[in-house]
């Protein structure tokens, strides 16, 4: 499964200049804490490459004298695959989500360099539908839904594996408000393939999803982006059959 993990970037065109032409001069060699290994597909408003940095955990083991637990810290080296895009407004990582928050770190610690990431807040009903235009074969495979009032009252968010396919679509566009991900089943020329986007701005694919897939699906946030969260209708699949009691 390959994972893509992006947020707004907000950078003005003398911060992303220099983040652009220090990232070289930190680059990663080894022995180093921490450094940068940019890709050849860099250039004027794009950045992509390696961030190796040391990630301090902690482990626990039994002292030989006391023989209680005691907390160890424990450093290793890890790997940041990311992406900073100005052109599209766009910062992303690869595989795991926290390592935005790596990246950020890095950038931040660079003088003169002003830089944000932001949350987006991608309208999903709209986005799917999009998706649907361009790729003709598709399946709803399931639809994660928050906020979802069930019976006896209860509140919960929940993925919910849509059965009939025909059903898939009707059920996006009911709860569009409260739509949090939604997963397809892609049939392509080399064969079927499973896309899974959220509404913060995960994509995620099966291993062998085409590039065309992946840089389609990019181009979509920016676009299908919400700045304001609106205030969502919770609806209540129950109450709505009942009919309204009469007084007197």
């Amino acid at each position: 499964m390959r994972a893509f993990h992006y947020k707004l970037l907000v950078s003005g065109q003398p911060s992303f200049r220099t983040i652009r032409d220090t990232l070289p001069q930190i680059s990663y060699e080894p022995g180093n804490e921490r450094g940068f290994l940019l890709a050849k597909e860099s250039n004027q408003n794009r950045v992509k490459g390696r961030y190796i940095y040391t990630r301090v955990g902690k482990t626990v083991t039994i002292d030989r004298e006391s023989l209680e637990p005691k907390e160890e810290p424990v450093e290793s080296l890890a790997e940041c695959r990311f992406e900073l895009d100005q052109q599209k407004g766009l910062a992303s990582v690869e595989q795991r989500r926290g390592e935005l928050n790596a990246l950020y770190e890095a950038l931040d610690s660079i003088p003169d360099v002003h830089v944000a990431f932001e949350d987006l807040n991608l309208n999903l009903a709209e986005l799917l539908a999009e998706v649907q235009g361009a790729y003709k074969k598709n399946t709803i495979k399931s639809l994660r839904i928050k906020d979802y009032l069930a019976r006896e009252h209860m509140l919960t968010s929940a993925t919910f594996k849509v059965i009939e396919a025909t059903d898939g679509e009707k059920i996006a566009e009911r709860f569009s408000d409260q739509l949090d991900a939604f997963t397809l089943t892609l049939k392509l020329p080399d064969g079927a393939c499973a896309l899974t986007v959220t509404r913060n701005g995960s994509v995620r694919t099966s291993d062998d999803a085409p590039d065309e897939l992946l840089l389609f699906v990019k181009d979509l946030l920016p676009r299908f982006h919400e700045a304001e969260v609106e205030t969502t209708e919770v609806v209540d699949p129950v109450a709505a059959q009942r009919k309204p009691r009469r007084k007197g």
